[in-house]
């Protein structure tokens, strides 16, 4: 299983492993016993996800791709932000399905590798998104003259299309070893991996490129931006609105994937033989690998629901798309907010942009 394949609960009371690996029988031999009515909370779980994502996330994407005129750097991450969640919630119902079904696959090897390629590929790409978030901060404000050569749009959407190109490789492991696997019982297929040691090194290994180095890369960032605005407070107004915004992005990404990164990293050692797990501990592992697979799914859908309630500039235009209104309304709630009077929201008016295209960010 790969470090974002999605809780599928097995039928009746039968051995099947969260990770779907049956040949490692030193953790076969212990019950994987389902949590009571998963197979209702979860994929009802799994369909909120999806519908909450596929609507902000879509609406996100339209809103900054549709702008004409320059964009700011920091647009371009949280578009392509935007572009790896929405990947990612457009598979939910497949997991969703698959989850009601008593964890069988009814949608055929080919979407079975597809879709978890488009898991392990998105999470990726989102996570070293949010690091690229993180590092344009710091250079804005800590490093802002000798950043200036690095900090252009073509700078930013070659990082951007870098990123693309490592998430692309982060899913190939799903496409060599995720295949239909037999259900105990012979109840039909699921969605799992071949049984390999090989996998769940790479699994680890992908655990570090997606949660370890992108929380490292925050930490240092945030922790050099705080000093560095304590020293000169006059350089903090303009730009502590967008820094709050996208922290709250960060710390709803850590939230939403810190239990998941811990919990699947315990279990990928326990695969291995590194640490060895008693049947009672290894059920609860499973236990809270379910919880927690639904809560990093949620985080796919956050990011809009933050901007919408720390923009003002971003909820008026949202409400122009919604309503038809005229843009006066937008004009005078982005006057009156802190959030956007400046350059420092994360989505501004189309009159702001041409006004402000000058700007470093």
């Amino acid at each position: 299983m790969d470090p974002t394949e999605p809780w599928s609960p097995s039928p009746g009371s039968g051995a099947w492993d969260y990770s779907g690996l049956d040949g490692l029988e030193e953790l076969e031999l212990c019950p994987a016993g389902d949590l009571p009515y998963g197979y209702v909370y979860i994929p009802a779980l799994y369909l909120a996800a999806f519908a909450m994502g596929l609507l902000g996330n879509a609406f996100v994407v339209w809103l900054l791709a549709g702008r004409r005129g320059p964009r700011r750097l920091v647009d371009t991450f949280v578009l392509h932000l935007a572009a790896a969640d929405l990947g990612l919630v457009l598979t939910l119902p497949l997991w969703a399905a698959a989850a009601a079904l008593g964890g069988r696959w009814p949608f055929g090897e080919g979407l079975c590798k597809l879709s978890s390629f488009a898991l392990a590929g998105t999470r990726c790409a989102g996570a070293l998104l949010l690091a690229g978030m993180s590092m344009d901060r710091y250079l804005a404000v800590v490093k802002l003259l000798e950043a200036r050569p690095l900090r252009t749009p073509r700078c930013a959407l070659a990082s951007c299309c870098g990123v693309w190109a490592v998430a692309l490789l982060a899913g190939l492991p799903s496409l060599v070893y995720r295949g239909l696997q037999p259900l105990p019982g012979g109840h039909g297929s699921q969605c799992g991996e071949e049984p390999s040691h090989t996998f769940q090194g790479l699994s680890l290994l992908l655990l570090l490129l997606t949660f370890v180095l992108p929380l490292v890369v925050t930490l240092f960032c945030y922790c050099r931006i705080s000093r560095r605005l304590r020293r000169t407070p006059h350089v903090g107004r303009v730009r502590r609105n967008s820094l709050r915004i996208i922290f709250a992005i960060e710390s709803t990404f850590v939230g939403s994937w810190l239990p998941f990164s811990a919990l699947r990293a315990v279990f990928h050692l326990a695969r291995l033989g590194a640490l060895p797990l008693p049947c009672p501990l290894l059920l609860a592992l499973r236990w809270g690998l379910t919880i927690a697979t639904c809560l990093a799914f949620v985080n796919s859908c956050a990011n809009p629901l933050i901007y919408l309630l720390l923009d003002r500039s971003f909820r008026a235009r949202a409400l122009d798309a919604a309503c038809g209104r005229t843009g006066r309304l937008a004009r005078r709630i982005s006057s009156a907010s802190s959030l956007s009077r400046d350059d420092s929201s994360v989505f501004r008016c189309r009159a702001q942009a041409a006004n402000t295209a000058s700007a470093p960010w």
